[in-house]
């Protein structure tokens, strides 16, 4: 049974779960919205009254005192907290009887003199976009002056823009993770089992009565598996008792023909059926790639929570010391994430060989599940790190198993296929993780996410735990090579020019642009622009988003063309162009610098990441069949970490130097050399000898 099969099936479920989540979450949005705003307007009413009442009290006291009214002396000072504290406050004045503006904090005062003149006594004044709430200032019995307080009249519609993001967010990433359950509902419990119960007939037509279908559960697909498995071992029952009537009639008859003609009779069962020689059919049980889809996705979202915001959430604890600044501080907990992943990657393959998949992700969660936790209860930068550095290396547990999982449950001609099932796995969690995390962070603080965090790990093995057989651990993937070739000895692929120039000029500078730019600087510039949390999620989702679109395409177009050393020249060029963007001389707004940096960084990695995985084997495809191709792209793996973790303390590094922005523009620089040289190295990649075994038998 081919899996496509069931997708219009799939379809139709995500359709009706559309169909049942929007329009009521969408008519209680609109409706609570409403009532939102119009309750807003008396609330801020009554909190401008209350302010303005607070304020003229302590002037009147000083009047009172016998300060003329225009000497008062620190009223900038006294104005400028009660606007920080009150964001829906944008300015306060205070007023001379004849509209003259005496003292005014947030506002030009030549913008409100001439409404004040000619408003006279006025209590509330529309100016601009700006509602004025006069309150009089009284000195026996006389007015004196008035206290203006002056609030936004967008700042309604702000908040009720910014919540309406924030559903919007919590909307689109329920409908993915219920794309994603649905997903892996259907592939586990009818593709699945529909697969083994067409592999069990197809060997039933054949006479093969030895398997039947494993994999129940308690709905209708489970109700027609266990039906014909029953059948199928009624089949046995029956063929047994048959051979027992026979050697009964075998050994019991005195007639020699008879007893011949019966053993002719059993040859001729054994010769067109096949039966389990236990005596007992045993389960047919099949892995699919899907399976661990839906773990991976949950456990991958757990940890993209904290990516909109973990530079903010470390600079809580950071002050500069004699050996870091604080830039430094909050780009080593990204840069220590990155360590351990570093470390654990390498040896994670060996552990799995002999504890297998299952055992990896459960043992690989303890770490990052806690770290997460713990992480939530930090009070200091160096808790911090080491949690990271622990979360870092369940992190790389963890996905490897997935990884291994999805190979070995994926056939030679479909590898593929299960790339993309890992890829779209990690990119939809991040989707949805990035923005979720900022929306939570926004709304129920850092420590509360990461305890979501891990809950939302531990929801992920509980999966693992639950669905999984233990058994079913597959054997060797088809592309792990022949096992003759050493460690030590896989570090001779170094000695390739070309798959070197690959490592250190194109993969490198990408994963440096990546952690560097958008895991520490975006966050950082962004908090710096005055953008909320769930602002900075929505703007770092971008680089996914593009992700997702550009690189099916771009491994489309690899695999027609075979132009992927293209690709990846292009991609690593438009990266570090996309960097040089909030160059002072573009003239472009910070924030809108930013976002389009982003949107050039998922440009570049989606056209160049999938062909520059493709074009390792094609760079030294004898290498991939000594070494194993599993084992090469682990070492080019563990390589492009080195660059996640220069990355961030690089950008650390710049930003004393050259600033904020300054720093983005020199990293481009780094990322834009490195590309550079690696166009140069590209166009040499088509001739010469480059293969060890060729330069060998030279």
């Amino acid at each position: 049974m081919r899996l496509d099969r069931s997708r219009p099936l799939l379809v139709r479920l995500f359709v009706l779960a559309i169909l049942i989540l929007v329009p009521p979450v969408a008519m209680i949005t609109f409706r609570a919205l409403g009532e939102f705003e119009r309750g807003m307007v008396p609330e801020l009413d009554k909190k401008a009254a209350a302010i303005g009442r607070d304020i003229t009290a302590q002037v009147e006291r000083a009047v009172e005192l016998g300060i003329p009214i225009d000497h008062l002396v620190g009223v900038d000072e006294f104005f400028r907290p009660v606007l920080m504290a009150n964001p829906e406050l944008r300015y306060l004045a205070i007023s001379a009887p004849d509209g003259r503006v005496l003292f005014v904090t947030g506002a030009p005062s030549a913008d409100l003199e001439p409404h004040y003149r000619e408003a006279g006594q006025a209590t509330n004044l529309t100016i601009g976009d700006f509602l004025d709430l006069a309150l009089p200032v009284q000195s026996k019995g006389e007015r004196v002056a008035a206290v203006h307080v002056g609030f936004d009249q967008g700042y309604i519609a702000s908040r009720l823009s910014d919540i309406f993001y924030d559903i919007a967010v919590v909307l689109v990433a329920s409908l993915i993770v219920a794309f994603e359950i649905l997903l892996f509902v259907v592939f586990f419990n009818v593709t699945g089992p529909m697969k083994l119960v067409g592999l069990v007939v197809d060997r039933a037509r054949r006479g093969d009565f030895s398997h039947v279908a494993g994999g129940l559960s308690g709905d209708e697909v489970g109700h027609f598996v266990r039906t014909l498995s029953t059948t199928i071992r009624r089949a046995d029952d029956q063929y047994r008792s048959l051979m027992a009537y026979i050697d009964e009639v075998r050994a019991a008859h005195f007639d020699k023909s008879v007893v011949e003609r019966v053993a002719e009779i059993a040859d001729r069962v054994k010769f067109l059926y096949r039966f389990a020689e236990s005596g007992r059919p045993a389960v047919l049980r099949e892995r699919l790639a899907t399976d661990i889809r839906l773990p991976l996705f949950l456990f991958v979202f757990a940890e993209e929570m904290g990516r909109a915001f973990m530079p903010l959430y470390a600079r809580e604890f950071g002050q500069s010391t004699g050996l870091f600044t604080t830039e430094m501080l909050m780009a080593l907990p990204i840069t220590m994430f990155m360590v351990g992943i570093t470390v654990a990657s390498p040896w994670a393959g060996s552990v799995i060989a002999r504890l297998g998949t299952r055992r990896v992700f459960l043992t690989g969660l303890i770490p990052a599940a806690g770290g997460y936790f713990l992480t939530a209860f930090a009070d200091s930068v160096v808790q911090l790190i080491v949690l990271r550095i622990v979360s870092g290396l369940g992190y790389a547990l963890v996905t490897v198993a997935c990884q291994t999982y999805i190979s070995r449950a994926t056939l030679e001609g479909k590898r593929a296929q299960g790339l993309g099932i890992y890829v779209g796995a990690v990119l939809t969690a991040s989707i949805c993780g990035t923005a979720m995390g900022g929306v939570l962070a926004e709304r129920v603080g850092f420590d509360a996410t990461f305890v979501v965090s891990a809950v939302l790990a531990a929801i992920s093995g509980w999966l693992v735990h639950r669905l999984l057989d233990p058994g079913a651990e597959g054997g060797k993937a088809a592309d792990d090579g022949d096992g003759s070739a050493s460690d030590k000895s896989l570090f001779s692929l170094f000695a390739n020019w070309r798959f070197t120039a690959l490592l250190l000029f194109a993969a490198v500078p990408a994963k440096m642009a990546l952690t560097g730019f958008l895991f520490f600087l975006v966050p950082v510039i962004l908090w710096r622009a005055e953008m909320s949390l769930p602002e900075i999620g929505r703007t770092i989702v971008l680089y996914p988003l593009i992700m997702a679109i550009l690189s099916a395409v771009s491994a489309r177009i690899s695999d027609l063309t075979g132009w992927r050393t293209g690709l990846v020249a292009i991609g690593g060029l438009i990266g570090g162009l996309g960097l040089l963007l909030p160059l002072p001389q573009l003239g472009l707004e910070p924030s809108m610098a930013v976002a389009l940096a982003i949107i050039a960084l998922g440009v570049s990695h989606g056209l160049s990441a999938s062909p520059q995985l493709a074009l390792v084997p094609d760079l030294c495809w004898i290498e991939c069949h000594t070494f194993g191709r599993t084992r090469v792209l682990a070492l080019v793996r563990t390589v492009e970490r080195l660059g996640s973790i220069v990355g961030p303390v690089l950008a650390a590094a710049f930003i004393p130097i050259w600033g904020l922005t300054g720093a983005v523009v020199a990293l481009g620089g780094v990322v834009l050399v490195l590309s550079v040289i690696f166009v140069v190295c590209s166009f040499a990649f088509g001739s010469g000898l480059h293969l060890v075994a060729e330069e060998d038998g030279e």
